[in-house]
């Protein structure tokens, strides 16, 4: 990663004021970007294909469906012709985005990065288009998407696999406009993704995080956008999951929670701005070294289930 020497003496400031992000209601965000939309129904029916969620008694749920929407009607609205997905999941956010650049006529990519490849199965809850039954099946996302998207969505994703510091050190893709940070939640790795998206930037970048919470789950981004967003940005707070007109969530008061969304037309000035050049290469360095023990940690709890499987079924085959 190479970095303007002269920012190693930007100093970063110490007393700059940290805002509590604007908070604002999803429908009314996504009615202010005045976007022409598919109708609703077709998200939650995607989204029952790719976001279902099912709880630890059995018990299905629509888990953030809005997301699909806000992110649809952001790529209508800034028209990028490259998307830096870090978190593909189970692709939800994907097509929604390759979908809004087919209706829109926009001629860009949709880089996604994942550590699951596109043919690996795990569980996953569903519900397929025309059924009403809710169940759990080993799938991928190859098995689903072929099934659920259009093939002229499919031109615009390209996904890349792999842990983000990896995959982000041969990144070689034009410069990025768009950022969609959903992968790890920890402050290390949304640090990290947020580095990157800044640091291959265009004149200008829209930054849309998931998972904004002061609960947990959400300390980590939370944390980022007070430390290197709030400073020096005016970032959005839009209330999302579960919240479009109709949700359980519809009514419920709660400014601390959601997706955030920020636009800078000088990234690579905020980016200077939040550390000077040797810090950003130290952070990255001890990334890409947490990256590489996490790796191994993953490689070998593969193993070890491996093991314990071979040798359960053996002892199932003696008795």
């Amino acid at each position: 990663m190479r970095i303007d020497r002269q920012a190693l003496m930007s100093p970063v400031g110490a007393t700059l004021k940290r805002k509590h992000p604007e908070v604002r209601q999803v429908r009314e965000f996504v009615q202010s970007l005045d976007v022409e939309l598919p109708p609703i129904e077709k998200f939650w029916t995607l989204g029952d294909a790719t976001a279902l969620r099912v709880r630890q008694d059995g018990t299905f749920f629509r888990s953030n469906y809005e997301r699909g929407i806000l992110l649809y009607a952001l790529v209508a609205k800034h028209r990028p012709n490259t998307v830096l997905e870090f978190g593909t999941g189970r692709g939800y956010g994907s097509l929604c985005m390759a979908w809004a650049m087919c209706d829109f006529d926009i001629t860009g990519t949709i880089h996604t990065i994942d550590m699951v490849s596109p043919s690996k199965r795990f569980k996953w809850p569903i519900i397929w288009p025309g059924y009403d039954e809710a169940n759990v099946r080993y799938l991928s996302r190859h098995d689903v998407w072929q099934e659920v998207a259009k093939s002229s969505w499919m031109k615009h994703i390209d996904n890349m696999d792999g842990l983000s510091g990896a995959v982000m050190q041969s990144y070689s893709g034009r410069p990025v406009d768009f950022a969609f940070i959903d992968a790890g939640h920890g402050y290390r790795s949304v640090r990290h993704d947020f580095i990157m998206s800044l640091h291959h930037a265009s004149g200008s970048i829209g930054v849309l995080f998931d998972d904004y919470s002061t609960e947990d789950w959400g300390l980590g981004t939370q944390k980022l956008v007070k430390d290197d967003v709030s400073p020096y940005c005016s970032p959005i707070l839009i209330q999302t999951d579960r919240r479009w007109s109709g949700g359980e969530k519809e009514h419920l008061p709660d400014d601390y929670s959601g997706m955030v969304w920020v636009k800078s037309d000088c990234p690579k000035q905020w980016l200077a701005k939040t550390n000077n050049a040797l810090n950003l290469l130290l952070i990255l360095y001890r990334y890409r070294v947490w990256e590489i023990y996490y790796r191994l940690r993953l490689n070998l709890g593969e193993r070890l289930r491996s093991v314990f499987i071979s040798n359960k079924m053996a002892t199932v085959k003696k008795s």
